[in-house]
């Protein structure tokens, strides 16, 4: 019998044989033929520069380079100049694949993409205990993949979703009381502050309230250490780094969604509107922390952080649609809720997978401005699981008691 025991070498040599032939297929069929991937070219250019030429991938000299790749000459005024604005850390992820050529570094990266939006989406499904029949995985998978948001960012080479990777594994590893493991991961969504500049606060106060003190140590000291081998790499990288931040919007095209709906829906709040909105909008973002946080409360905690991820999208300086694939975590829930919930549950589920995936594409289609996407696909992604969370709080609360979907 123990001769007749599959070989474990076999499982991971089907995987890594699936995973190359369809790169190939990626490189062979698209990326090779269709220009593109601008999110992704403009961290391959930047650290092709430094790795390659020995220039900051902050400075004038790398921004050129890039937009020479992107444009084909410097870009202007009007245009996003695409500069590096992520730690230089970062060079963990892009850096390896500026030695390939770059459509077939994009196919990698592609590939790479959805296998961590694939794990992300399952580590999902366990955390809010969620086995659906293999039909309705199977429509939920694709769902995900072909999601405005997601497929956006496959195509265009968005970091986010590694960022929905980092956080759906935190969350695993918690879950499982490996918490230095946690805090580590969670490092990795750093390398897009924007995803999470309000998460892992979040996550932290709710980590100190549990006294889990090793899932803030192991994030610490996994910052730390990036950061300090990083000076070692380019002493100055954060004073760069932190200078780009600082003009970030001088030279990035878009804005925050909150201060568009302002001026779309009530333009006469002006800029105390854009101010108090925001303000408002975070105080109530605390509430649901301090909820969440008390003793015996983690039934809130995924309400909480679905509210973090919808407020934090909403008030960031400039957002992208891309950066929602992070709200898979509540969403996915939701429709858990759902499928568990009454006879109706599961029609209202595929309704809302079907309305959604059409709709935001359709939207798209009929407001597309030339090669941008209209400001409007900011809104209906947020604001409907934002006021699924509002309206559904006590339903999704008894989710979470009857269903055990705890930290």
């Amino acid at each position: 019998m123990n001769r007749l025991k599959r070989p474990p070498w076999i499982g991971p040599s089907l995987l890594l044989l699936l995973l190359v032939g369809y790169t190939w297929a990626t490189w062979y069929s698209f990326t090779r033929r269709v220009p593109g991937g601008n999110d992704f070219l403009a961290h391959y250019t930047a650290w092709e520069a430094y790795l390659k030429q020995g220039v900051s991938p902050y400075s004038e000299q790398a921004a050129l380079y890039t937009q020479q790749a992107i444009y084909g000459r410097p870009a202007s005024g009007r245009e996003d100049q695409n500069r590096l604005v992520y730690p230089f850390y970062s060079i963990i992820v892009h850096g390896p694949l500026v030695y390939i050529d770059y459509p077939v570094a994009r196919a990698i990266y592609m590939t790479l993409l959805q296998a961590a939006l694939f794990a992300g989406v399952v580590m999902t499904l366990h955390l809010v205990h969620w086995r659906p029949p293999s039909w309705l995985l199977a429509i939920t998978l694709a769902w995900c993949v072909l999601y405005y948001p997601t497929a956006r960012g496959v195509i265009l080479g968005q970091f986010a979703i590694f960022g929905f990777f980092s956080l759906a594994g935190t969350l695993f590893l918690l879950r499982r009381h490996r918490d230095g493991s946690a805090g580590a991961l969670l490092v990795l969504s750093t390398i897009k502050p924007t995803l999470v500049f309000l998460v892992i606060p979040f996550l932290l106060a709710w980590g100190m309230a549990r006294r889990r003190w090793r899932f803030a140590a192991g994030f610490v000291g996994t910052l730390a250490l990036l950061s300090l081998g990083s000076l070692i790499a380019l002493p100055t990288w954060i004073g760069e780094w932190a200078y780009r931040i600082g003009r970030y919007d001088e030279y990035t095209v878009g804005q925050s969604p909150v201060r568009w709906l302002i001026h779309m829906i009530a333009p006469g709040l002006g800029r105390e509107g854009e101010i108090a909105i925001p303000v408002l909008l975070v105080s109530g973002m605390l509430v649901t922390w301090w909820l969440a946080t008390r003793p015996g409360k983690d039934v809130r905690f995924y309400w909480a952080l679905g509210v973090t991820l919808v407020v934090s999208n909403l008030i960031v300086p400039r957002s992208a649609t891309t950066n929602y694939v992070l709200l898979f975590v509540p969403i996915l829930w939701m429709f858990a809720a759902l499928d568990r919930g009454a006879n109706w549950g599961r029609f209202v589920l595929l309704a809302s997978m079907l309305i959604s995936l059409v709709g935001l594409w359709w939207l798209h289609a009929v407001t597309v401005w030339g090669n941008a996407e209209h400001p409007i696909m900011f809104i209906p992604p947020l604001l409907i699981p934002g006021m699924a969370l509002i309206f559904g709080h006590r339903w999704l609360v008894r989710d979470a008691e009857e269903a055990a979907v705890l930290p």
